[in-house]
């Protein structure tokens, strides 16, 4: 992450947006439950580090085209999240598999792409 985003990730909005995403995302225990702890962990960092992400994207809206714009990609990662964590814990070795899949995870698409 670059200097100017990480500026833009400490303004008072764009923190305020990342943290009501964080909570509307990971605040379902459920989505992890599969996993282990530290699996689980693992898992919800990445989903931070993808919000990050996708709020960035929002830095130059309103909050209530930036809540328009991140919706569709919300509600598509918290849906990764659940099938990853089931995915990952179907399997022999977890932590393998979940690795695997977050290296290659999908575009989340926003309201306007």
């Amino acid at each position: 992450m670059g200097i100017n985003e990480n500026n833009v990730l400490n303004a008072p909005q764009i923190r305020s947006r990342v943290q009501a995403a964080i909570e509307r995302v990971t605040a379902d225990p459920a989505l992890t439950e599969a996993l282990a702890d530290d699996e689980a962990l693992t898992l919800l960092h990445w989903a931070e580090t993808e919000i990050e992400r996708l709020v960035l994207e929002t830095a130059d809206m309103d909050d209530e085209a930036a809540g328009r714009y991140l919706a569709p990609a919300l509600h598509q990662l918290r849906r990764y999240i659940r099938e990853t964590a089931n995915t990952s814990a179907e399997t022999d070795d977890p932590a393998v598999m979940l690795h695997l899949l977050l290296a290659s995870p999908p575009v989340f698409y926003t309201e306007e792409t």
